[in-house]
């Protein structure tokens, strides 16, 4: 039944909600830089406020009045990411550049293309060699993290929010700046926004950012206009990469998790829908060891289920009913994971939630993609019970989300990904249907141009998240691209494969410590690096670990030469070829033993456990 909660939703522009008024933040900024301030003007008219950094106090100010700035340099920038700490001091985050995704009724969403990095200090000259070496470095991780796929905000609207989530709320929620007001599971920058969110004036300067993806289109179907959207939100709590960052910790948060909410707007009317990913909840790791599928191990602790019940009793509080979705492999350390998966589901006893297993791989084995219709029966009934959230622009609620699917894979990425479309996919289809926008029975596939869309946002999805977790876009995205798998697409898939494997064992220990120092996980101390021993990051990998691979390359070459290169007699060359086999083989099993001293770990802090 459909119930009035008045005029006052989120999701309409505020000229339609009782003309309340909401704390925005400024979208356009002049950085003034002073040998002594950096005074941040807004660029709106008769503005009275005025943010000034002292560069030596490191005070954050607001003043009524623009100081002097005669002398300053200036620069137009979009928005303050935060402030952070390396051995040189603190530094300004500055938006130079972004890019508008589209809207959602009227607030424009952004996604941030080009920042600027801006020391407090002048110049360099009261550290010693070793500490400017070690805050370049320090530097470099945090340019990483922000030249990552990718950053999005809203000046008016709360993105880190679903739909459902901001119904119901208070005048005071409006009026309260951005930072304080947004779920914090999922603002990026939360910990670079301390110092302005400690002064509740400097606060209003504050712009939050989610990591993850959005794509907003606008099209016309049957002569009625509509908007469909979608944003991923990646959580904070347990961030990182692929294989250093595994299944859950001891307060229940779990890798990898993404929220996932899939938007449609008409003339009248706004519905979403809201999916949830995240990594297997119990203690395991699967550590890179320069094997192309390092060990899966379930780590021997007594406490995977008072974990494992603290992270769905969180879901619970956010979601309501929990339908969990399991992809992973029957056989092998997949299947032992998945047993324990299970087995936890079992043990904690809570009938609110089901679990459904689905062997994807063998069940879609041969590229039979479209057997992906018997995990669909098999839930669809499920699906059209927690059904989704509705609302029209007069305020009326039509209908609420009462549970959410839980999809994981082993990395959940590509096999969550497509189930993820799947099951959105037949929601979109029944929200376009009852507001007779398409016929019953009709699906989206009759619908070029909003097929096409939906297939391609959908994969823009997975490869996006993928990049932000393991590196690389995901595998499988022919099948979301186009309804069927291909040559090609094995061929891509293999490429990818080839390119995590390389990143994950040789590059992510960099890439993970740049996650933790821009989270505020590891805070650098501005004494670090007087002394090489004091400054985590001066640890090198030993070069005697180097001469394995080395010698390993070299007796392969050699076992090459002497097969294209014929001796004076077969056995002779079969002498040689033997040796230089036998060379490479028992370097090579030396330099897998030795795997994890070859492997680039992370060298601050990061919630890796390990056996």
């Amino acid at each position: 039944m459909a119930t009035s909660i008045g005029n006052d939703s989120a999701i309409w522009s505020w000229s339609d909600a009782n003309k309340r008024q909401q704390l925005n933040i400024v979208d356009n900024y002049t950085l003034h830089l002073l040998s002594d301030y950096l005074i941040i003007q807004p660029m709106v008219r008769d503005t009275k406020e005025y943010l000034v950094i002292d560069r030596t106090s490191e005070e954050i100010q607001i003043l009524s009045s623009l100081p002097n700035v005669d002398e300053a340099v200036r620069r137009s920038i979009h928005g303050i990411i935060g402030v952070i700490n390396l051995i040189s001091g603190p530094n300004l985050i500055v938006i130079t550049s972004k890019q508008r995704m589209g809207d959602i009724n009227g607030h424009a969403i952004y996604k941030v293309q080009t920042t600027d990095i801006i020391p407090y200090a002048r110049n360099m000259s009261h550290l010693n060699e070793n500490q400017k070496k070690y805050n370049t470095k320090y530097l470099s991780m945090i340019e990483l993290v922000l030249r990552t796929e990718a950053f999005y905000f809203s000046y008016s609207y709360d993105i880190t929010h679903t739909f459902q989530r901001l119904q119901h709320p208070s005048q005071e929620f409006y009026s309260t700046p951005f930072i304080e007001r947004a779920d914090q599971r999922f603002v990026w920058n939360r910990y670079l926004l301390s110092p302005f969110s400690a002064n509740r004036t400097a606060a209003q300067f504050a712009l939050p950012l989610i990591h993850g993806f959005v794509a907003l289109h606008t099209l016309n179907i049957n002569g009625r206009s509509l908007s469909y959207g979608l944003i991923s939100r990646r959580s904070t709590q347990r961030a990182g990469t692929r294989l250093f960052i595994r299944g859950i910790d001891d307060d229940g948060r779990v890798a990898n998790y993404v929220e996932t909410e899939q938007i449609l707007q008409l003339n009248d009317i706004a519905c979403s829908h809201v999916q949830i990913r995240g990594s297997v909840p119990c203690y395991w790791t699967q550590l890179p060891d320069l094997r192309y599928k390092p060990k899966v191990t379930v780590l021997p602790s007594n406490n995977h289920l008072i974990a494992f019940r603290q992270h769905f009793e969180e879901q619970e509080h956010y979601y309501g009913k929990i339908f969990l979705i399991s992809l992973t492999n029957h056989h092998g350390a997949e299947g032992k994971l998945n047993a324990k998966y299970r087995e936890l589901h079992e043990e904690s006893q809570n009938k609110k939630n089901k679990f459904e297993d689905f062997d994807f791989h063998k069940e879609c084995a041969g590229m039979r993609y479209d057997r992906l219709t018997i995990l669909l029966a098999r839930i669809i009934a499920d699906l059209d019970d927690y059904s989704y959230f509705a609302i029209s622009k007069t305020g009326i609620l039509q209908g609420q989300q009462h549970g959410v699917f839980r999809t994981n894979c082993i990395d959940c990425l590509d096999r969550t990904n497509v189930v993820q479309s799947l099951i959105a996919k037949r929601i979109l289809e029944e929200q376009l249907q009852r507001n007779n926008v398409i016929q019953y029975r009709e699906t989206i596939d009759s619908y070029k141009q909003l097929s096409s869309i939906f297939k391609n946002v959908w994969a823009d999805n997975a490869d996006v998240i993928s990049l932000q977790y393991a590196g690389t876009g995901a595998l499988k995205t022919d099948y979301t691209r186009t309804g069927q798998r291909s040559a090609m697409g094995l061929l891509k898939d293999g490429y990818n494969s080839c390119v995590r494997y390389v990143l994950n064992n040789f590059y992510d220990g960099f890439r993970q410590d740049g996650i933790d120092l821009f989270l505020g996980n590891y805070r650098v101390s501005s004494d670090e690096g007087r002394t090489p021993e004091s400054c985590p990051i001066s640890k090198e990998l030993s070069k005697k670990f180097l001469a394995l691979p080395i010698t390993m390359f070299l007796a392969f070459s050699m076992c090459i030469i002497n097969l294209l290169i014929p001796a004076a007699s077969f056995r002779e060359q079969m002498t040689y070829v033997l040796f230089w086999g036998a060379a490479t083989i028992s370097t090579l099993a030396i330099t897998i033993f030795w795997g994890q001293e070859l492997v680039d770990a992370p060298k601050l802090y990061s919630k890796v456990k390990r056996d």
